[in-house]
C-alpha cells in the first residue's frame, strides 16, 4: 500500500513536470514567433521610412532646382532690362524713356544693342517736312555707360524729291570711345548717302557700325517719300537743363 502511494506520487510529479516543460516549450515558441513578427514589422517600418525619406529628398531636390531655375530666369530678365540714369526729371527725359520703350517693344533685339553699345544718343521726336527743299530738327540725350552725359540738338537740310511731313524717333549707337568723342566734339555729320535702319515691329534687327556709328529710326506718324538721315548735323551740350 505504501509502495502504491509512492508510485502514484511519482506519476503525479512526472505528469506535472512534463506539463510544465510543454508549457515552457509553447511559451518559448510563442516568444520566438513574437520576436520574429516584431523584427519583420520593424524591418517594414524601416523600409517604409527609407522610401519616404528618399521621396522627400527627391521632392526637395526638384523643388530646389525649380527655385534655382526661376531665380536664374528672373536674374536674366532683370539683366535684359535697360536701366539708365537720368540726373534730373525733365520733359525731354520722359520723352526719351518712352522712346526707348517704343524702340524695344516691337523689336526685342534692340535691348541687346542698347546693352552692348559703348554709348548711344536717343532723339525721341524728330519732325521732318518739306516740298522740294525740306528740313528736320529734334532734341535728344546722350548716354555714356547708360548715364546721361549731355544733350544734343539735331538739324537737317534736305534737297531733292520729297513731299509731306513725318515725325520719327532716332537712336545712334556708338561703337567705342573715339566714335563718342567725335560726336560730342561736333565732328559728326552724316553724308548725303547715309541711311538708317528703319525699324518694323517683329522684324529681325542686326547692327552694322559704319565709322563707329549705327543708326536706327522708327516712324511716329505721317508719311514722307524721302527718309534719309543724310545731312544730319549735331550740336552737343554737356549736362542737362
Amino acid at each position: 500500500m505504501k509502495l502504491s502511494r509512492i508510485f502514484f506520487t511519482l506519476l503525479v510529479v512526472m505528469a506535472i513536470s512534463f506539463s510544465c516543460k510543454s508549457e515552457k516549450k509553447e511559451a518559448g515558441e510563442a516568444a520566438d514567433t513574437a520576436v520574429e513578427e516584431t523584427t519583420e514589422a520593424a524591418e517594414e517600418v524601416s523600409e517604409a521610412t527609407e522610401e519616404e525619406t528618399t521621396e522627400d529628398a527627391e521632392a526637395g531636390e526638384e523643388a530646389t532646382e525649380e527655385v534655382a531655375e526661376e531665380a536664374v530666369e528672373e536674374a536674366t530678365a532683370e539683366e535684359k532690362k535697360i536701366t539708365v540714369v537720368f540726373p534730373k526729371d525733365t520733359k525731354l527725359q520722359n520723352e526719351v524713356k518712352d522712346a526707348m520703350k517704343e524702340l524695344t517693344a516691337g523689336n526685342p533685339e534692340m535691348e541687346k544693342h542698347f546693352h552692348d553699345a559703348y554709348a548711344f544718343a536717343v532723339f525721341p521726336k524728330i519732325t521732318k517736312g518739306g516740298l522740294g527743299i525740306g528740313g528736320a530738327g529734334g532734341h535728344g540725350l546722350v548716354f555714356d555707360n547708360k548715364t546721361v552725359i549731355g544733350q544734343s540738338n539735331l538739324a537737317q537740310a534736305t534737297f531733292g524729291l520729297q513731299a509731306g511731313g513725318q515725325q520719327y524717333m532716332e537712336v545712334i549707337f556708338f561703337e567705342d570711345q573715339p566714335a563718342l568723342d567725335r560726336f560730342t566734339g561736333g565732328k559728326v555729320k552724316f553724308s548725303g548717302q547715309a541711311s538708317a535702319v528703319a525699324l518694323k515691329d517683329g522684324a529681325s534687327v542686326d547692327i552694322d557700325y559704319q565709322d563707329g556709328v549705327a543708326i536706327f529710326t522708327k516712324t511716329i506718324g505721317g508719311f514722307m517719300a524721302e527718309a534719309s538721315v543724310g545731312g544730319q548735323t549735331f550740336k552737343y551740350k554737356p549736362g542737362i537743363n
